[in-house]
């Protein structure tokens, strides 16, 4: 298996491999953080995953598939137990509400940046401002909903405030990580090829087309006090392969060359069931596979749009390509999140009634046979491909026009940013992709995709902006049940194509422990060897 044969692969003495053998047998080893170690004493783990960062700004290593592995190096005020749904203590300590506006933090003493520089308020106060003023801020504004600024109180207090009052503001700061102030203020043209967090690991290599590297930083604060830190280092050095097909990835897991393959298939996870030196981990997540088409141009008709979700078989999607690993859905949240309506169930498959509401827009002078580009982004998850060939299939089948495209990150990711007043006169096109709502509230999905103003919102209704509107400083049932209303108004205007809430699977070395959690980050800090 790929842990033991990184070891293996050394020019070290057999009596040093027996010794290594009998203490990882006996318990995990602490990892020598001194940078002393030989290189071919180093553990190395060893990924393999789906996408390629586009960027390495600070402002996408919140997220995962933008950004594998990046929160290894980068970390936040705080921290989600995603058992409970507890927001918890990170590089800040402790917080409270100064106002409907503000929270005010107390930081974590002692800790430092990859570059030295020590994390203090003037520190935090510089990364966020900076997020935000130096036109970062499109990344950012569909994780967060708004401007956030920050100021130094003391050398160890800081607040973070919102434009607007934000009941959810400390569940937001899930996506904004720390960055060097040292780095912004004297490296500002590094800031998106180098990440210099205060992290578990520090960056090590890029390879374009190939990998990222990371290594053990030795002045980690976690390093004493694991706990507070949701984990610890037991790796010297951490390895990301670029693998955008599904069954690459799967081959490397098989092939003993990597220690985890990112989103494989039921059918290779079968596969792995023969293999004793594989193991298939697969967990529900937070991700839910969408068509974004909203309600312009050719969906401007509502019965185009009822037609487009006719049209998709969902059970077969979910049963026969995904091979049963999700769940057929009526609304872009599971159960986890605030304003999940269970009253909404998925829209029924029926070709016939699909044709049938074209051909009534037809006859009202509807053109629906427009060509359009249905996209998807390459490495979305597995099985990615046939999905989108099958929708395209279901589509045509009842009388649109679509052509089908997989595009890579760094075509997909411009050409499909868009809010809709700024598609003047652009290709016609609906992406099927995966929405992630790691904050857990309906908000986070609508503030993106449901809202007129939304940074890649294709879809405008007056009504449902109404709603957002009265729910976004409630808090509590009273903000449960709007949300909740908002999801019905959407719903019954067939606001977007919704398909299924996604589990995720990875194969997995047997000689790694690791358990996926519901946010599906792969934090080297949450595994150890066994």
């Amino acid at each position: 298996m790929a842990l033991r044969k990184a070891l293996i692969r050394t020019a070290v003495p057999l009596a040093a491999l027996l010794l290594v053998a009998i203490l990882a047998a006996a318990c995990v080893a602490p990892v020598d953080t001194s940078g002393d170690m030989m290189e071919e004493e180093m553990k190395v783990l060893t990924v393999a995953v789906a996408q390629e960062p586009t960027a390495l700004e600070a402002t996408l290593a919140a997220g995962e598939t933008n950004c594998n592995g990046c929160r290894n190096v980068m970390e936040m005020l705080v921290r989600r137990n995603y058992e409970t749904g507890e927001v918890i203590p990170m590089l800040a300590t402790s917080w409270e509400r100064v106002d409907d506006y503000t929270i005010q933090f107390t930081l974590r003493e002692g800790v430092t940046f990859h570059d030295g520089s020590p994390l203090n308020a003037e520190a935090v106060a510089t990364s966020i401002n900076y997020m935000w003023e130096a036109e970062l801020v499109n990344v950012l504004t569909g994780f967060v909903g708004g401007v956030l600024s920050s100021e130094a109180v003391s050398e160890y207090v800081v607040n973070v405030s919102a434009q607007d009052p934000d009941p959810i503001l400390l569940e937001k700061l899930y996506f904004v990580v720390i960055s060097s102030a040292k780095q912004i203020n004297e490296e500002p043209e590094t800031y998106a090829t180098k990440l210099v967090g205060t992290g578990p690991y520090m960056m090590d290599e890029w390879r374009r087309g190939e990998s990222i590297t990371y290594v053990v930083n030795p002045d980690w604060w976690g390093h004493g006090d694991p706990e507070a830190a949701g984990g610890k280092v037991t790796f010297d050095k951490l390895v990301y392969r670029f693998l955008p097909e599904d069954t690459v990835r799967a081959a490397a897991a098989q092939a003993g060359e990597v220690d985890i393959s990112q989103f494989v298939t039921p059918d290779q996870c079968q596969s792995a069931a023969a293999d004793p030196n594989l193991r298939c981990e697969s967990a529900a997540s937070v991700e839910t596979m969408f068509a974004r088409m909203g309600n312009k141009g050719l969906f401007e008709d509502i019965r185009v749009r009822q037609a487009f979700n006719l049209a998709i078989d969902k059970d077969l999607i979910v049963n026969t390509i995904l091979g049963g690993a999700a769940t057929t859905t009526g609304q872009i949240v599971n159960a986890t999140a605030t304003g999940h309506n269970p009253n909404l169930e998925p829209y029924p498959y029926d070709a016939d009634a699909a044709r049938a509401l074209l051909e009534a827009a037809a006859a009202d002078g509807v053109d629906v046979g427009e060509e359009f580009t249905l996209a998807s982004r390459q490495g979305l998850h597995a099985g990615h491909v046939e999905v989108i060939q099958a929708i395209g299939g279901m589509l045509s089948e009842v009388g649109f026009n679509p052509t089908v495209a997989v595009m890579p990150p760094d075509t997909f990711n411009p050409s499909f940013g868009h809010n809709w007043a700024e598609m003047e006169g652009q290709p016609r096109w609906v992406a099927v992709h995966l929405h992630g709502n790691e904050i857990l509230d309906l908000w986070f999905s609508y503030v993106n995709y449901f809202v007129c103003d939304g940074p890649v919102s294709q879809y405008c209704n007056e009504e449902v902006d109404m709603l957002w509107e009265e729910a976004r400083t409630l808090s509590g049932e009273a903000r449960d049940l709007k949300l909740q209303e908002a999801a019905q108004v959407a719903y019954d205007d067939y606001a977007h194509g919704l398909i299924a809430h996604m589990d995720l699977a990875y194969l997995v070395s047997e000689d790694l422990e690791w358990t996926v959690k519901l946010d599906h980050r792969l934090q080297a800090k949450e595994m150890a060897p066994r």
